[in-house]
């Protein structure tokens, strides 16, 4: 009995050893995709514009190494008053900000995962929620996959891409009709250029389609 036991035991601890290493995080898109250090040697600020309605849009990106590390910077904005930032290290969030009107509101981060399933980049989770009031409640998921290779032009010449299919989910929640929240379901359709970053996104959001394409990357103070 005792050492059937044992033997119970041993294969609990092999089941719950191999279920971590499929939890643990890793770079989900490969860094000279998403953040290249060549081009990011120096903080860039990249510019976007709305294919149909010439809207702009920035994200301030910076990348450091420190020792085995790899710490990102960013900041997304335009004209209006809502600022999204956001500190990762080795490709999780450390701190995620929403901005609105200066006012800094954190983000409490339920999961931020990369799961192993056998797929070209694996499944990133991420879920999060931001308390904007004692009354209001914005909670926000995603899941990401790996959807095909492809490439796109870039300043005259093509570019090496992967496109990652993530679907959307943000809802607001008002605790005094909490059984009514305000639902936006979507997908996010992402185009990462090898030793560029992110050339273009393409959303549904709702009733709601854009497509914003890189225009720019400018070099920008630390």
């Amino acid at each position: 009995m005792k050492r059937f036991r044992n033997t119970l035991w041993v294969i609990s601890a092999v089941i719950f050893i191999q279920a971590v290493a499929i939890a643990q995080p890793k770079p989900f898109v490969p860094l000279e995709f998403e953040f290249p250090e060549a081009v990011l040697s120096m903080p860039k600020t990249y510019v976007y514009k709305n294919t149909a309605t010439g809207a702009l849009r920035y994200k301030d990106i910076s990348f450091e190494k420190k020792g085995t590390d790899v710490v990102v910077n960013w900041k997304e904005y335009d004209t209006s008053p809502l600022i999204d930032s956001s500190t990762q290290i080795n490709d999780k969030t450390l701190d995620h900000y929403m901005i609105v009107d200066r006012q800094a509101i954190k983000a409490n981060v339920s999961e931020d995962s990369v799961y192993q399933d056998g797929s070209r980049l694996g499944e990133k989770v991420e879920t999060f929620y931001f308390n904007l009031n004692e009354n209001l409640t914005l909670y926000a998921s995603s899941r990401s996959f790996f959807l095909k290779d492809t490439s796109i032009q870039w300043q005259g010449r093509p570019i090496p891409c992967i496109v990652v299919q993530s679907y959307h989910s943000q809802k607001l929640t008002y605790s005094l009709v909490p059984d009514k929240p305000k639902e936006i379901n979507g997908v996010v359709y992402y185009y990462f250029g090898k030793d560029i970053g992110l050339l273009m996104y393409r959303s549904e959001m709702g009733n709601e389609k854009m497509t914003w394409q890189l225009i720019e990357i400018k070099n920008r103070k630390a």
